[in-house]
């Protein structure tokens, strides 16, 4: 057996193999659910169903991958040769899943169920021979930490790559100012045709600061606008058609605080979806349409930014998809090119698949990490799932600055930030593994660190829509604690494999690394249903102001049932009992047995 040192080419190859799958786990565990309720067009009770039948399948597809990759043999080695087969199928399903098709809806639930199936098979078939290649590049246990810690960097870096880069990109792909109009609106006569009671309307001139030349085709058009008041009077907000003289209004209620609106006396991002207009945009020169607002007092309001856009949600998001797939494609290349397998079990013929499973269902450190992996991973999937839904439906509120890139004002929203700093925070909690597992064990590191994601993620609950800067503050503590306990995982389950080998003499690398990616995929689809669920039994409707039970349920779904999920998983790694001294011990023992073996 070599004892060969890795060398940073090789860790980085290695970690690129993990941006690569986590730029779509993330896009799956961050977008997939909203996407299907509120672009694709599925009920979230349906999306949820959906999300059990096929991971469950994909979940036990898992252990199938690594009982092939066992035997498979190439020049390559067991595992490398998946990951130059399967990447381009890995982007093509990619793009297929986030595809809108122009069927009814029994088609495309169809069409759904088997793109989304695809798409977990094929992510299956490259990242368990992926995530097996760990536990054959190198038998150190030290060095399989590091490794380990390469991975979840740079699956985190892939992570927050495709969380920074997917609005832009979509903004880019799927909107199109249509036009900008001036910040000051003049008083105009009220309609006869609307009773604005004793408000007076207000009509923005029509002095268009930037305007397409293309007609705007059957999509979502959006009106939108900065707006600043203290008022807690009644107003509306709208656009006047002047062929048909006719008016459409969206009506913000006395006091009330909706799509956006905020009267703190701060600047509220407002956008109004334009479903119901007087007189169809379609083929319509958006320079026709007049905005308008209707109050008591326009001193009562300030306004700036007034635009209608319009946004293509299922070409932009695809479109975004395929930027995302092409990148993936090549990381996965150069994790290829640049690893090797060096670890070879110590038996000189190939066990059967008969004992392979009965030393894995034997092995009881293995049912205890899986259940902490599921339990883990449904209080990070309830957290990302439900983390969009709740800036778009609680918070209210999305733009929070602009960047300028290239002459373009590109508005970089809450979700996005909130997003993009818990990325970041993993990659601390990740870097913060391996000097706290060296010092205290594996084990005790996880422990604090899934106890304390629980206690903050119940403090989470207590803050209303205004604490903004305590959620991102809590955002990046529990999210360093999430960060910290995944490198653990991944190398305690290379534990597991030497353990199973010191007990049996046989080694079933790919049976058992297949074995924690299964959980992931258990833990995903139960808190990827639950999220849908909940939506659904708390009374969710897409692109609508929600109850006051349904924001309840967002907020909770970012923090009371996360925290159940960290509970769990401190239960099960308590009973865990190979301490890193004990794994020396067994390692130091392999090693001389493939001595005597004449590696």
């Amino acid at each position: 057996m070599t004892t060969e040192k890795l060398t940073l080419k090789e860790k980085i190859g290695y970690g690129l193999g993990d941006a690569a799958s986590s730029m779509f786990w993330k896009l799956f565990s961050m977008y997939l659910l909203i996407f299907y309720t509120d672009v694709f067009g599925m009920p979230a009770a349906a999306v949820g169903t959906m999300f059990l039948i096929t991971r469950l399948w994909d979940a036990a597809f898992d252990p199938i991958v690594g009982i092939i990759a066992d035997r498979t043999q190439s020049r390559w080695g067991k595992f490398r040769p998946y990951l130059l087969w399967m990447a381009i199928p890995f982007g093509v399903a990619g793009i297929l899943t986030f595809t809108t098709p122009g069927f009814e809806v029994t088609g495309k639930m169809w069409y759904a169920y088997i793109t989304y199936s695809l798409m977990m098979m094929v992510y299956s078939l490259i990242n368990v021979p992926y995530a097996s290649l760990l536990g054959v590049m190198s038998s150190n246990p030290k060095e399989r930490t590091t490794l380990a810690s390469y991975r979840m960097v740079f699956a985190f870096a892939g992570s927050v790559l495709v969380l920074a880069a997917f609005q832009p990109l979509f903004d880019t792909f799927g909107s199109k100012q249509l036009g900008e109009y001036a910040n000051v609106p003049v008083v105009v006569p009220a309609d006869t045709t609307v009773n604005a009671g004793t408000d007076q309307i207000y009509l923005w001139d029509n002095t268009v600061a930037m305007q397409s030349d293309i007609q705007v085709r059957d999509s979502l058009v959006v009106l939108s606008a900065k707006i600043k008041t203290k008022s807690d009077k009644a107003f509306k907000l709208g656009v006047y058609d002047p062929q048909s003289q006719q008016y459409a209004w969206c009506s913000f209620p006395q006091g009330s605080d909706t799509l956006g609106l905020k009267r703190d006396g701060t600047w509220s991002d407002v956008k109004v979806k334009l479903s119901r207009l007087p007189h169809s945009l379609v083929g319509v020169n958006p320079g026709q349409l007049k905005v308008v607002t209707a109050c008591a007092d326009i001193n009562d309001f300030e306004y700036k930014r007034v635009t209608i856009k319009e946004v293509d949600q299922q070409s932009g998001t695809q479109k975004a998809v395929m930027v995302i797939a092409v990148i993936a494609i090549l990381f996965f290349m150069l994790t290829f090119f640049w690893t090797r397998e060096r670890v070879k079990p110590v038996q000189a013929e190939q066990s059967s698949l008969k004992n392979d499973v009965m030393d894995l269902l034997k092995n009881v450190p293995w049912f205890i990490l899986l259940g902490a992996g599921v339990a883990a991973l449904i209080f990070n999937s309830i957290r990302d799932g439900a983390a969009v839904y709740y800036f778009k439906y609680f918070i209210q509120n999305e733009d929070a600055i602009d960047m300028s890139l290239m002459g373009l004002v590109l508005p970089i929203t809450y979700s996005t930030l909130y997003l993009v700093l818990g990325q970041a925070a993993n990659i601390i909690g990740v870097i913060l593994a391996k000097p706290i597992s060296d010092k205290i064990g594996k084990r005790p590191t996880f422990l604090f660190a899934m106890l304390m994601a629980s206690i903050l993620s119940v403090v989470f609950y207590f803050f209303d829509r205004n604490a903004i800067v305590m959620i991102f503050v809590f955002q990046f503590l529990i999210s360093i604690c999430a960060g910290i306990i995944f490198p653990l995982l991944w190398s305690m389950y290379a534990d597991i494999a030497d353990y199973s080998e010191w007990k049996t003499g046989r080694r079933a690398t790919g049976l058992i690394f297949s074995s924690s990616s299964m959980s992931q995929k258990f833990g995903w689809t139960l808190g990827g249903a639950l999220t849908a669920w909940l939506l659904g039994v708390y009374g969710f409707q897409a692109n609508m102001v929600q109850s006051e039970e349904a924001q309840t349920a967002i907020r909770m779904m970012l923090s009371i049932f996360p925290a159940v999920g960290a509970l769990l998983s401190v239960v099960f790694i308590f009973t865990y009992r190979l301490s890193d001294k004990f794994m020396e011990q067994v390692s130091g023992e392999l090693t001389e047995r493939r001595k005597h073996k004449g590696e």
